[in-house]
């Protein structure tokens, strides 16, 4: 029984440093996407959003610091950072102000903790089932 466990322990250890390798030798990468869809909004079918990407700020936050969506031109720009874990970060934090925003969810609102878990058991896995070039820029960078 003891040399099955190690037997395994080993394959699992080469496995994982294996995988380790491929990921750090540069194969994860994936590049930002330049188009967000956001789909099943109750009153239409989908709205695309741009994502640009400018030169960073002394700005900090949501503004031109870090990102910013503008909901009515339905755009997303974000400061570009040489640090990808940065750059996968405010994408996602502003892609979901966006899809937030297009699902009537304003900065006025009080939400309850069943509000957060029905928006999250639809928003979300629509968000990412349209939008295969974010999940992969998604685990890329993370």
């Amino acid at each position: 029984m003891g040399t099955i466990l190690l037997c395994i322990s080993v394959v699992v250890c080469l496995l994982a440093a294996f995988v380790y390798a491929r990921r750090s030798a540069g194969t994860s990468y994936a590049p930002p996407p330049r188009l967000i869809l956001i789909c099943g909004i109750e009153d239409r079918p989908c709205v695309t959003y741009s994502v640009s990407y400018h030169q960073p700020t002394q700005a900090y936050g949501d503004k031109p610091g870090e990102g910013f969506t503008d909901y009515r031109k339905k755009s997303i720009s974000i400061a570009w950072s040489d640090d990808r874990f940065k750059n996968v970060e405010a994408l996602e934090h502003e892609v979901f102000h966006a899809v937030l925003w297009e699902r009537g969810f304003r900065d006025a609102d009080r939400w309850e903790i069943h509000d957060w878990i029905y928006f999250s058991e639809g928003a979300f896995p629509l968000l990412f089932h349209d939008n295969p070039a974010f999940v992969k820029y998604l685990a890329a960078g993370y």
